[in-house]
């Protein structure tokens, strides 16, 4: 599995903070990488903010199953990258690693990073490489071990990577977005987005009562241990994220997770035998029904 890792946090070009919240087109620049990654495929998206207290990037990107890392300095971009990397090792095989300040990259360039051998993927325009990159999991180690300062680049030069490069003729890969006229010439020579279908599956008995956001929930407490940690990195409060498990467990007829009582930090917390069941049954239902209904939509919308 593949998942996206996004830099909203941390000094970019010409130590300037990255700007997440900055509108590019009719979308700000955190929702247009976020949207991007999702459109190719990317199920699993890494989105690491400045303070938690700030809530200006979650808010941008509310309710689009984003799991949320909070970095409490801003200071250099690699500081961010390896709070990501940290948070996804063991858990998928490659990660595709953007910044926001770079945000018009196209669908057809992460599906071309996707679709690439090799453990370290550039996506080269025009003779020069840019942004994302694909990074294999086995790497991660090296790049957190690196201490120098010559930031991502740097690491991924100190750990002695081959570099692959895939070619794309995609000028996104490379426009800033302190370059408005750049941004603002790319946006009008873009064809109108391709017409695509989006699936949001859920379960219900009288209601709806388990879904992709439920469903993230339940994930996030698998890997953390913990429902509070969950919560965070979804963006929810404390009190959401236990309303959203008693709902399920009351119409699921049966405990979802096992708690373990610690005071102000809530705990632990551990998802019962029914609840694994119940998140690998969802994942498999919802990876074939989509692979199904987008066969269905290509015989009506693409004939």
């Amino acid at each position: 599995m593949t998942a996206a890792l996004i830099i909203a946090a941390g000094q970019g070009r010409d130590r300037r903070q990255i700007e997440p919240d900055r509108e590019v087109g009719a979308l700000s620049a955190v929702k247009r990488c976020v949207l991007t990654f999702q459109a190719a495929g990317v199920a699993r998206v890494v989105v690491v903010c400045g303070d938690r207290e700030d809530g200006r990037t979650e808010k941008l990107v509310a309710h689009m199953n984003v799991t949320f890392l909070f970095s409490s300095d801003a200071g250099e971009m690699l500081d961010s990258v390896k709070l990501g990397l940290s948070f996804l090792q063991g858990k998928c095989g490659d990660v595709l690693i953007a910044h926001t300040d770079v945000p018009l990259f196209q669908v057809e360039t992460v599906r071309a990073l996707l679709e690439a051998g090799g453990g370290l993927c550039v996506p080269v325009c025009g003779g020069r490489g840019g942004h994302p990159i694909r990074l294999a999991a086995g790497y991660i180690p090296e790049i957190l071990a690196y201490g120098g300062s010559g930031g991502l680049a740097g690491a991924l030069r100190a750990a002695g990577l081959a570099r692959t490069e895939v070619p794309v003729e995609d000028p996104g890969i490379l426009t800033h977005i302190q370059d408005r006229d750049g941004c603002e010439a790319l946006l009008s020579a873009q064809r109108e987005p391709r017409l695509r279908p989006a699936f949001r599956f859920q379960l219900m008995r009288d209601q709806p009562f388990y879904g992709p956001g439920a469903h993230q929930l339940l994930q996030l407490t698998e890997e953390t241990g913990a429902l509070l940690d969950a919560c965070r990195h979804m963006g929810i409060s404390y009190s959401k994220g236990r309303k959203i498990i008693a709902n399920l467990e009351r119409q699921m007829g049966c405990p979802m997770l096992e708690r373990t009582r610690g005071g102000k930090d809530g705990g632990a917390s551990t998802v019962t035998p029914e609840g694994r069941a119940l998140i690998r049954r969802y994942s498999a239902f919802c990876e074939e029904a989509e692979t199904i209904l987008t066969e269905l939509f290509r015989q009506y919308f693409e004939p």
